[in-house]
């Protein structure tokens, strides 16, 4: 009796172990992807030295 409780209770170990590791992948993705979405947002938000800007744009002007 003591050895089926046992191995009763060993499963459900395993089986809430499995579970928290979806859990926590599900939400490892889910942090992820907006993550993503913020870099992605950010990188348009950034501004350029005048100068710099300035080289960009006769480099551009030169290339036509």
């Amino acid at each position: 009796m003591l050895k089926v409780g046992l191995i009763i209770l060993v499963i459900a170990c395993l089986a809430m172990l499995l579970g928290l590791l979806y859990v926590s992948f599900k939400i490892l993705r889910e942090t992820q992807k907006k993550e993503a979405l913020l870099k992605k947002d950010q990188a348009t938000q950034y501004q350029i030295h005048p100068k710099l800007k300035a080289e960009l744009d006769a480099k551009k002007k030169n290339e036509e």
